[in-house]
């Protein structure tokens, strides 16, 4: 049987949900998500139909500034096997992620759904991972990914961890790297904490704050790691948009005692604007580098957030991003080991004019 596949309208909410509720016992998608996702420029609803009848659906989820889809969801209404519904929404997925400039396409399936694993193999996905008691029926999920342009891939030993609260991105950063090059090293949310604790710079006036290069540089010099910084402001740093007097003070006065600590420990500083190169060059020799972004370009916040940049392959970096938008469906499949093209990461990293990026190696052996 002939199945024609288009773009899913508000009008199809109905035939979505009976889709969902045939296909799933748990983790079902709500009708109002099913509305909202529908209305998201950063999702893809597919229907299939038969007969003018609804058959299955496939959601695709898009993250902004980065290179990889997620098949968020995919469903079909009970029947005969062997009718290649399934296969067709998938490639209808995975055409729909390419058309978009996606370099990969993710997945996560019950490690219980052998007939769908079985597709998967099929049509070319690995397996990456795997997460425990993911679903609500205690089944664990398998992480499967498809390269959809290019020969790389997006695997990666280094361990990735997900920020506990929204300003702890740079010592998140700074706990990989210690899981990377310290193998003994198991971040927690503890040391999450008293990481964010030694190296933040922000006055806690209005909210608890984040950090700037020198204070994550002397903090890794402090645990076991080399460190080097590249800064475009040679000045105090995010101090744009502070209005108290009492808080410039403050955060002036943390910066000039991190700029001690670093200047006391001879991290080497270079005051000029990062290149390419410089992440290039540094990857190459074995090393992670922390680099600042603008939120707004990836998850549509104008803050200051870092990410660390784990690998170089063709014309895309490969990075860890610490947070994980809970509220848009993500889950760290959607933040671990992220393909950015090289463009569209220059274009990212920098916050309010200002670049900047700390280079982490192995530290010397005592």
């Amino acid at each position: 049987m002939p199945f024609a596949i288009r773009p899913a309208r508000a009008a199809d909410i109905d035939a979505l949900v009976a889709i969902e509720t045939a296909a799933f016992e748990t983790d079902r998608i709500s009708r109002r998500s099913f509305r909202t996702l529908l209305e998201r420029e950063s999702a893809t609803t597919l229907i299939a139909e038969a007969e003018g009848r609804a058959a299955g659906y496939a959601m695709v989820l898009f993250r902004r500034g980065s290179g990889v889809a997620r098949l968020y969801s995919l469903a079909r209404l009970p029947g005969p096997e062997g009718t290649g519904l399934g296969r067709e929404l998938l490639e209808a997925a995975e055409k729909a992620a390419y058309e978009r400039g996606r370099l990969l396409l993710r997945l996560e399936v019950s490690e219980r759904n052998g007939r769908a694993i079985a597709l998967y193999e099929r049509k070319g996905y690995r397996h990456i991972g795997a997460e425990p008691n993911y679903y609500e029926d205690g089944a664990g999920a398998f992480r499967l990914e498809k390269i959809l342009r290019g020969e790389g891939g997006s695997s990666t030993d280094i361990p990735y961890y997900e920020q506990s609260v929204d300003f702890t991105c740079g010592p998140c950063c700074l706990m990989m790297a210690l899981a990377h090059f310290q193998p003994g090293f198991k971040p927690d949310a503890v040391t999450e904490i008293r990481l964010w604790r030694e190296a933040t710079t922000v006055f806690m006036m209005s909210g608890p704050g984040g950090c700037e290069p020198f204070g994550l540089a002397a903090v890794a010099h402090d645990h076991g790691l080399s460190a080097e910084i590249i800064v475009s402001h040679p000045g105090a740093l995010f101090l744009q948009s502070v209005r108290s007097a009492e808080k410039r003070w403050v955060m002036e006065r943390a910066q000039e005692d991190f700029r001690n600590r670093v200047r006391a420990a001879r991290i080497p500083v270079a005051n000029r604007t990062f290149a390419l190169e410089d992440v290039r060059s540094a990857l190459a020799a074995g090393k992670l580098v922390v680099v600042l972004v603008s939120g707004y370009l990836m998850f549509g916040k104008k803050v200051p957030h870092w990410v660390l940049v784990l690998a170089d392959e063709d014309d895309h970096f490969i990075m860890h991003d610490p947070w994980v938008e809970d509220e848009r469906g993500e889950t760290r499949i959607d933040a671990a080991a992220i393909p950015v093209p090289h463009d569209v990461f220059y274009s990212m990293a920098r916050f309010g004019g200002m670049r900047a990026a700390v280079i982490l190696g192995e530290g010397k052996r005592q």
